[in-house]
C-alpha cells in the first residue's frame, strides 16, 4: 500500500465496482488522515459500516472489564490519548448510536459515502444492509457485503467475512505523552523484492478433519522475502494461533501479520522466519462445523490437548517435509492470542521439548497451572524464552496475571508486555506480536533480571 499526501486508493474507482476504501493524507485534526467509503446498492434502505470497525473511546471512561455507554464516541471527535475498542455488550440503539453509518446521495442513485477520522491503526469493516448489528446479518441473505475490490484473505469462500485497511500515524495530530499508539510497524514494507515476504493457504491430510474437506485441513503460511534465495537453507520456525471464533487466516487479515514479519525482518530485531498459522476448528465432528459465514455460539472451542494432539501428529511434520524449516526447539516458537494463548501455554507445559519460545498473548487460561514441583520433574519448564502479554483493557488481565503469578511461584523467568492502550482486540495483539519479535524471539536463553519487561 503506497503512503503519499494526496490519498490512498483501496479498490479501483471505476464505474463496474460497487465499493472502494480511500485513505487521504488531510494534513489536519483531528488525525491527519479520513478514511472515505463508497458503496453502490440501489435497493438498500440503510447501510451501515460494521464487521469489525470499532467505536472509540478514552482512559477515563473504560476499565477493564467493561466499557460505559459514555465512553464510546464517534471518531470525528478523537483526540491524541483515546483509543478504539472492542464493542463487546454495545447497548442497543437509541441508548447508543453506531456512528458508522453511510448516507446515500440526494440523487437516490443509490451511491453511499461515509467519511470519518481515523488514527492509525487496522480496521477491519463490512457493509451491513438493512441490518444494525454485525453478528445478526448473512452473507447468504446479502445483509452482509464483504467488499469486493478489497476481498479478505482466505483458504476457502465464507472462511473470512471482512476486509480490511491499515491508516498510517501522523505525529503532529496523533502523538499522546501517554500512549504510544504509532502501528506503522504494520504497513507495507518498502522495497517490495527485497522486504516483503508472501503469504499463500495450505491443505494438508488430517484424518478426522470436516473443513475444508473430509480428511484434510487448512493453515497459512508466511515466507519471508530471502526464502528460496539461499540454497539449503532452514529457517526459523514460528506457529502463530488465532482465538475463539477464528480461523488460521486472522492473522493476516486482521492482524496483518506479514507486514509486521518483513518490518521485524527488515530493521534487524529478527532474521527471515517462516510464519505458520494452523487452523482450531473442525478438527473432527465432535465440535460441529465452524466457519466465518454459518458462525454459530454452540460451536464450542476444541480442548487445548485435542488441538495439540492433532497438529503434533498431522500438522508439524507436514510443514518440516513440505518447506526449509528448523526441526529443533531452539529455533522454534509457538505463540497464540486469546484462545490461542491457552494453547501456546498447552503446548509449553505438555510439548515442552518442541520449542524454546512461548508467546501467551491475552491468554484465556483458567488453570491449573504448573507449580514448583513440575518444574523439579521437568526442568526444561525454566529454561523457555516466554512472553505473557495482555492489554490494559483486556478482560483476561485477572487470568493472566494468575498466570503470572504461577509462572513466578515457580521460579520460571519470562518477559511481561501490558498493552497500555489495549482491549481484547487485534491493536492489542499487533502489538504483542511486534514486541514478542523484538524482545523474545531467538533471543539468548535463559531470561534473566537484565532482559527486560
Amino acid at each position: 500500500m503506497l503512503i503519499s499526501t494526496a490519498l490512498v486508493l483501496l479498490g479501483l474507482a471505476i464505474s463496474r465496482v460497487s465499493a472502494f476504501v480511500t485513505i487521504h493524507k488531510t494534513c489536519k485534526g483531528p488525525t491527519g488522515y479520513e478514511v472515505e467509503f463508497r458503496y453502490v446498492n440501489t435497493t438498500a434502505e440503510r447501510v451501515l459500516i460494521g464487521g469489525g470497525i470499532q467505536p472509540f473511546t478514552d482512559q477515563f471512561h473504560t476499565t477493564g472489564t467493561s466499557y460505559r455507554v459514555n465512553g464510546r464516541y464517534n471518531p470525528h471527535d478523537y483526540r491524541p490519548g483515546d483509543f478504539y475498542i472492542s464493542n463487546s455488550g454495545l447497548p442497543a440503539e437509541p441508548a447508543y448510536k453506531w456512528p458508522y453509518e453511510m448516507t446515500q446521495s440526494a440523487a437516490g442513485d443509490g451511491v453511499w459515502t461515509y467519511t470519518t477520522p481515523l488514527p492509525s491503526g487496522l480496521y477491519s469493516y463490512a457493509y451491513l444492509v438493512d441490518c444494525n448489528y454485525a453478528p445478526n446479518c448473512s452473507i447468504d441473505t446479502g445483509q452482509l457485503v464483504i467488499d469486493p475490490d478489497m476481498p479478505p484473505f482466505m483458504n476457502v469462500v465464507g472462511d473470512q467475512v471482512a476486509s480490511s485497511f491499515q491508516v498510517p500515524f501522523d505525529a503532529k495530530f496523533q502523538t499522546s505523552p501517554e500512549l504510544n499508539t504509532n502501528f506503522d510497524y504494520a504497513l507495507d514494507a518498502p522495497d517490495p523484492a527485497a522486504n516483503r515476504g508472501t503469504v499463500k493457504t495450505e491443505n494438508y491430510t488430517s484424518p478426522g478433519s470436516i473443513h475444508p474437506a473430509p480428511d484434510v485441513h487448512d493453515f497459512a503460511v508466511y515466507l519471508p522475502a530471502e526464502y528460496g534465495r539461499v540454497p539449503g537453507k532452514k529457517y526459523p520456525l514460528l506457529y502463530l494461533s488465532h482465538g475463539a471464533g477464528g480461523n488460521g487466516d486472522d492473522w493476516e487479515n486482521l492482524g496483518r501479520m506479514s507486514h509486521i514479519m518483513d518490518n521485524l525482518i527488515r530493521l534487524g530485531h529478527i532474521p527471515p522466519t517462516v510464519v505458520v498459522t494452523p487452523s482450531f476448528y473442525n478438527l473432527d465432528a465432535s465440535g460441529g462445523f465452524f466457519i466465518y459465514g454459518n458462525r454459530s455460539s454452540s460451536v464450542p472451542v476444541p480442548p487445548a490437548p485435542l488441538v495439540r494432539e492433532n497438529l503434533e501428529k498431522y500438522l508439524f511434520p507436514w510443514v518440516e517435509s513440505h518447506y526449509d524449516v528448523c526441526t529443533n526447539a531452539s529455533c522454534r516458537a509457538f505463540a497464540g492470542l486469546s484462545m490461542g494463548g491457552v494453547l501456546a501455554y498447552e503446548m509449553y507445559v505438555n510439548a515442552t521439548d518442541l520449542f524454546d519460545y512461548y508467546g501467551m498473548f491475552s491468554p484465556a487460561t483458567t488453570g491449573p497451572y504448573i507449580n514448583a514441583s513440575d518444574v523439579t520433574a521437568n526442568p526444561a519448564l525454566s529454561e523457555k524464552g516466554i512472553m505473557v502479554a495482555y492489554g490494559l483493557y483486556d478482560f483476561v488481565l485477572p487470568m493472566a496475571r494468575d498466570l503470572q503469578t504461577a509462572l513466578d511461584a515457580s521460579g520460571i523467568r519470562y518477559i511481561n508486555r501490558v498493552t497500555p492502550f489495549g482491549s481484547h482486540y487485534w491493536n492489542t495483539w499487533q502489538d504483542e506480536l511486534w514486541w514478542f519479535g523484538r524482545k523474545v524471539l531467538w533471543k539468548p536463553l535463559p531470561f534473566g533480571v537484565q532482559t527486560g519487561r
